[in-house]
């Protein structure tokens, strides 16, 4: 469904029309189906032969073997291919073939596949029998070969399984290119005498080392390979490697043969290639070459005991496979927005593009939800001369996003891609009106900003020019990092997709909002930190260390916390950061107490002990060490069933927090070795009791989350349980008390 509306900005912005698409990606699907694979086998008959057909050919419904190889004659003799048991025909096949018509039936396999008095029920109907046989499937599919044409190409599969031999039969019989079998190490010698007399100049490989060797790659003439880590990535390679045509795409489950050989011809005459599924959800091989190719129609081949109802259910695409660096790049005008509210998205584009709106969460493993679309944008190419006094991007804006009133309150990302299908990210949060979650997240979006060298310059020396780190920062540019995501896929959205798959209420909001004053008027019980969120401001400090005294709790699921004060200025647009040059900073003398420096340092002098319970110590010399459980008899290890120095590996590292043993009420309970700029050191997890009543549990290292959802980081973490337990025993009492 469409919606169009009219967006007119005055001079010197150019008059827009944008169309809204709610179902940008509507798939649309044909089932082919059944009672058994009998009766599919049928209906993809009738589908592809109406009226009548010359030629059938007739294979055994459980003896795959044969059948492999029989897609490229069937296609050219124009002949659907039906199933039979190997002693009867059954009644629907035997109708079908009724219906048909042939002047002759072409059985694959011997007598042991079909048997003769399957046979003599064909020839009793009067219609003429041809066998194709042999001592093995090896010598059936050379038998097949020698009714194709010479055209000096071949497929090679692994003949011991189906998949990859069906998933090619669409092209190989568009092409009438045979299909021999293989072992995996060893080629046998009537797939040897095929290549031979077929006079095969070039192979096509089908499947990975583990179906067809090395070995016998080696021994085959001018072999090109399409494999993939498993069936459905090699089906899907096929489409990619050769770029065959997906305007239309059968869809046939992946765990048995017989719809993907019935249904193998009439993807050939439709055009079409095969995609393999599981039974009850997509593949994500399967599924990224839907998104990438833009497959909108599928034949459904078999019932829904075989290819689920929910199966072709995809949401929009996320996640960005494309990135597009210079030539599409935006940002938001704030860093976050109430529903009813409009946000300006400044963009720079070479090309027409649209944006995809998405809500970031967990969603069954999706990990988004799309809840707009905005179509058919023209280029828009804006200057990338920032000013050098603050990076800011002098753009104008491009589109005005209105925020629906039914937006829930999360961290949404504007996917931008262009006609070349390139993308980037812009990054904001929606806010609740009148937040009631009993947890509110809050967004590092000072961090974000101080680590992009958009422009050319951050708040770090290593990325900026000349090694020339800047003081002043504007939120008036792209994010360089995470493809205009800025510092998101770090960390938070780790611990954003967890916690939302676990059912937690949650409202979020950005540094920006605490700035302001936003955690007065928040109801929530506890404020969780799931992000590097090493840049505050005075106001943020202030805001924090007041509210989690007594009445709210405090969770921080990362490390270097509260560690550099900044300032906002420019109605919060421009983050100012003197950092090592504090000196410098002209609040020195006028008002010392927002000094941009670190915060535990003079004049400012209050250290982030304070409100952690313990603070930022290094960053280890080994990337990820070991979590090591130092007091397993607090409850925080209910369920665990941990003992003292107990190891949890990869969790410590990145950069890490300790407690120095002066704040009354902490209770340490892992105690972790690091190295630390050649010395021994300790990062510390912590249980801290205020003496006023506030909660506070600090985890102290980058990669805890990653220990709870590992999207993104899967090369370095998995999902742990004893992680999971851990936080939540942490969760549940800092939401009781």
């Amino acid at each position: 469904m469409f919606y169009r509306f009219f967006c007119a900005v005055l001079l010197p912005i150019l008059f827009l029309i944008t169309t809204i698409e709610v179902n940008a990606h509507e798939i649309q699907k044909e089932r082919i189906s059944g009672a058994d694979r009998f009766e599919v086998a049928v209906n993809v008959s009738k589908k592809g032969w109406p009226n009548s057909s010359e030629t059938i050919v007739l294979t055994n419904n459980i003896a795959y073997a044969d059948a492999l190889s029989a897609a490229p004659l069937a296609y050219k003799l124009n002949s659907p291919i039906l199933l039979t048991q190997p002693n009867k025909l059954t009644l629907a096949t035997k109708k079908e073939i009724a219906r048909l018509h042939p002047k002759k039936v072409i059985i694959v396999g011997g007598t042991g596949s079909i048997s003769n008095s399957a046979a003599n029920e064909v020839k009793n109907m009067g219609i003429g029998i041809e066998r194709v046989s042999g001592k093995d499937r090896f010598e059936v599919a050379y038998k097949i070969s020698k009714k194709l044409s010479n055209k000096g190409k071949a497929i090679i599969a692994y003949g011991m399984n189906f998949p990859d031999a069906l998933a090619i039969a669409p092209y190989a019989a568009q092409e009438e290119t045979p299909i021999f079998l293989t072992l995996k190490d060893k080629l046998p010698d009537d797939t040897k005498k095929g290549l031979r007399e077929k006079n095969v100049n070039h192979t096509i490989i089908v499947g990975g080392e583990g179906s067809v060797g090395k070995g016998v790659e080696t021994a085959l003439p001018s072999p090109v390979r399409i494999g993939g880590k498993n069936r459905f990535e090699v089906a899907s390679n096929i489409i990619r490697k050769l770029n065959l045509p997906t305007e239309n795409a059968f869809l046939s489950t992946g765990m048995t043969f017989a719809d993907a050989l019935t249904g193998s011809v009439l993807a050939a005459k439709q055009n079409a290639p095969i995609l393999l599924t599981l039974p009850d959800r997509l593949p994500s091989e399967s599924k990224e070459v839907i998104y990438d190719k833009n497959i909108n129609n599928f034949t459904v081949l078999g019932g829904t005991g075989s290819v689920g109802d929910k199966v072709l259910d995809i949401p929009h695409r996320w996640e960005i496979t494309k990135p597009s660096g210079t030539a599409l790049q935006g940002f938001a005008s704030a860093t976050s927005v109430f529903p009813g509210d409009k946000l300006n998205l400044y963009i720079h584009s070479v090309e027409p593009y649209k944006i995809q709106v998405f809500r970031m969460g967990y969603y069954e493993g999706e990990g988004a939800k799309l809840v707009d679309t905005i179509s058919n944008l023209q280029p828009k190419k804006q200057s990338f001369a920032a000013d050098p006094s603050t990076m800011k991007a002098n753009w104008s804006p491009a589109v005005s996003l209105k925020i629906k009133d039914s937006w829930q309150s999360g961290v949404y990302l504007g996917k931008l891609t262009n006609s070349s299908q390139k993308e980037s990210y812009i990054t904001f949060v929606v806010k609740d009106k009148l937040p009631q979650a009993s947890i509110g997240v809050m967004i590092a979006t000072n961090t974000y900003q101080a680590y992009n060298n958009w422009g050319g310059k951050s708040l770090y020396g290593y990325n900026s020019t000349n090694s020339d780190a800047a003081v002043n920062l504007s939120f008036d540019r792209p994010y360089n990092n995470g493809r205009g995501s800025g510092e998101f896929f770090a960390y938070e959205y780790n611990m954003i997709r967890w916690m939302e798959k676990q059912g937690y209420e949650m409202t979020y909001f950005t540094d920006t909002d605490i700035d302001n004053g936003l955690l007065s008027n928040l109801n929530s019980k506890l404020l969780l930190i799931p992000g590097h969120a090493e840049y505050w401001t005075k106001a943020m400090r202030d805001s924090i260390q007041y509210e989690t005294k007594n009445r709210m709790n405090l969770a921080v699921f990362n490390a270097n916390i509260a560690y550099w004060q900044v300032r906002l200025q420019q109605k919060d647009r421009l983050m100012i950061g003197y950092k090592y040059r504090a000196n410098e900073d002209p609040y020195m003398k006028t008002t010392p107490l927002e000094v941009t420096t670190k915060f535990r340092d003079n004049p400012v002098n209050r250290p982030e002990k304070e409100v952690l319970g313990l603070m930022y110590s290094g960053i280890p010399e080994q990337k990820q060490q070991p979590l090591v459980i130092s007091n397993p008899a607090h409850w925080l290890y209910n369920g665990t069933g941990l003992k003292k120095g107990d190891k949890i590996p990869g969790v410590v590292g990145g950069e890490v927090d300790s407690y120095d043993g002066q704040m009354k009420g902490v209770e340490v309970v892992a105690a972790s070795p690091v190295s630390l700029y050649g010395e021994d050191s300790m990062s510390h997890v912590i249980w801290y009791n205020k003496p006023s009543g506030g909660k506070t549990f600090a985890v102290g290292t980058f990669y805890w989350n990653w220990f709870l959802d590992s999207f993104g980081h899967e090369s370095f973490a998995k999902p742990n349980k004893t992680i999971e337990k851990i936080t939540t025993n942490s969760l549940i009492k800092l939401l009781k008390e």
